[in-house]
């Protein structure tokens, strides 16, 4: 009886030890994935300082990297829609990539956005795009829409571009969930010193950013949220008055832009 309560209690013990969260692999900057159309699973980051994509197998060996080429002061914004299919039709990878520039004296910024091959090939480039969207425009049918900015001026320039596509997103898309996937509201609104951002994400989002943005859509100030908490705590009491928008982009889905307003 002895030996078979040891057996049982070692049989236990070996599995509580298998059974726990191991590791699996660092990676120096921020890492996601991608479904590619043929290539299947795949990591890939961005690296800011070399202005590169690098896309590792799920064994984390390099497959192969992309050069991500941005003019002289400039610094990579954002990487996304990583595919085989969704901008052409050819055998290789394309992409998105937004980049910006800072001129510290005049106190704006200068966004642009190019679509490229993996040998760096431009197929598309959007002057003034800062963010970047593939939303469903009807059955089988999806179009990118980029939002672009003059922000050198008084007014500022605001427009949208929409282009069609070849093929339909992959995974790593962000394709405009339904407002019934998510909750997100602020109170008091309008507010003027403390505003809590109450939010719940998709079932299939662990975490997201929510992007906090004034009405020309210059970038104010981004937060890291999780499904671990259910609002956000905001202090604006520092903010210029007026109307601001803020959205959450997580695993690749983007929830409506909801408005509040700082007295």
């Amino acid at each position: 009886m002895k030996k078979l309560i040891l057996l049982f209690v070692f049989a236990l013990a070996y599995f509580f030890s298998q059974a726990q969260v191991t590791l699996d692999h660092t990676y120096n900057y921020s890492a996601t994935v991608v479904k590619f159309e043929t290539l299947g699973y795949k990591y890939y980051l961005m690296d800011v300082p070399r202005a590169e994509c690098r896309i590792y197998n799920m064994d984390h060996s390099l497959y192969k990297t992309i050069a991500c080429t941005v003019p002289s002061g400039c610094y990579l914004y954002d990487i996304k829609f990583l595919s085989e299919k969704t901008f052409d039709n050819d055998a290789g990878i394309e992409l998105l990539y937004s980049y910006y520039k800072y001129y510290q004296e005049a106190e704006y910024y200068d966004y642009d956005t190019r679509i490229i091959n993996e040998d760096g090939s431009e197929i598309v480039f959007i002057d003034g795009a800062l963010y970047n969207y593939i939303n469903k425009t009807g059955e089988d049918e999806y179009k990118l829409f980029s939002y672009c900015y003059i922000l050198s001026g008084f007014p500022e320039v605001i427009w949208t571009n929409i282009y069609s596509l070849p093929g339909a997103p992959v995974l790593n898309a962000s394709i405009q969930s339904s407002s019934e996937d998510w909750s997100l509201t602020a109170y008091p609104n309008p507010g003027n010193e403390m505003v809590k951002v109450a939010y719940s994400l998709p079932a299939n989002a662990f975490s997201g950013t929510l992007h906090l943005v004034d009405q020309s859509g210059r970038p104010i100030h981004q937060f890291i949220v999780d499904r671990y908490s259910d609002h956000l705590d905001l202090n604006v009491s520092t903010m210029a008055s007026g109307v601001y928008m803020y959205f959450i982009e997580s695993e690749g889905q983007k929830s409506t832009t909801q408005k509040l307003v700082v007295q």
